[in-house]
């Protein structure tokens, strides 16, 4: 074997992982990996969704087994002929509310969903009536001799008095 062989040789054994798909991606319906986007992959806390998981839990070729795992039992639900919403339900059911990816749009989690809106407007009026009232202040006086309002011209003399003093020692 020559030597341009043997580099075309290695260089097919190295590329060979990139283009063999990851175990199990292929077995999952597109379904199940829309409604893998709807649900968080539980390892570890890694808030990310189970069809995008890539959080490294020993294997380095794509999901965590995790997500894998929780992906086939979302296809196998599909299998069964359940809808999206008893599907999530089950995962609630199972993991509780924080399986979510996002808040549902009903009952209290509604609030993670208004509040933006609310303090979007609360923060325009606040930003509304610092301006208006900064428009409605008074222009500063100014006395004709050109004294500040609130210091006599006494106190004034003196105090330039004793600055000269004090700056020619």
């Amino acid at each position: 074997m020559t030597k341009a062989h043997s580099i075309a040789a290695i260089t097919m054994l190295a590329m060979a992982p990139l283009l063999i798909a990851p175990l199990g991606v292929q077995q999952l319906s597109d379904r199940a990996k829309q409604v893998g986007t709807k649900i968080k992959c539980m390892c570890r806390g890694c808030d990310m969704p189970a069809s995008t998981c890539s959080h490294p839990g020993g294997a380095f070729s794509g999901m965590c087994d995790t997500a894998k795992a929780m992906l086939k039992e979302v296809d196998q639900q599909i299998a069964k002929g359940e809808t999206d919403d008893q599907i999530l339900q089950a995962f609630v059911k199972a993991y509780g509310t924080q399986v979510y990816t996002e808040p549902p749009k009903s009952g209290f989690s509604l609030v993670a969903w208004v509040l933006p809106s609310v303090y979007l407007f609360v923060g325009a009026g606040v930003v509304v009536f610092v301006i208006s009232r900064w428009r409605k202040r008074p222009a500063p006086q100014v006395t004709p001799a050109g004294g500040t309002p609130g210091i006599s011209a006494e106190l004034l003399e003196r105090a330039r008095a004793r600055a000269s003093r004090e700056t020619q020692d």
